[in-house]
C-alpha cells in the first residue's frame, strides 16, 4: 500500500512541477482558468495577483508533499 501512496505523491508533485512552470512563464494559464470560472479578466494587477497566489500555493503543496514522502 505505501509503494502506491509513494507514487501517488510522486506523480503529484510531477503535475504541480508542471503548474508552476506553466504560471511562471506568463499569466495565460490564470487568465483560461479565470474564464473557465466566469471571472473578470479585465484588470491586470487581479490576474497577476491570482496568478501569484497559485504560484505560492502550488510550490507550497510542492514543499509539503516532499516533507510527507513515505
Amino acid at each position: 500500500m505505501t509503494g502506491n501512496k509513494r507514487l501517488r505523491q510522486e506523480e503529484a508533485i510531477k503535475r504541480l512541477q508542471q503548474t508552476v512552470v506553466l504560471h511562471e512563464a506568463n499569466s495565460e494559464l490564470t487568465i483560461k482558468i479565470m474564464e473557465d470560472h466566469n471571472l473578470s479578466t479585465g484588470a491586470a494587477d487581479k490576474v497577476e495577483s491570482i496568478r501569484q497566489r497559485k504560484l505560492k500555493s502550488a510550490k507550497d503543496t510542492i514543499v509539503n508533499t516532499k516533507k510527507r514522502m513515505v
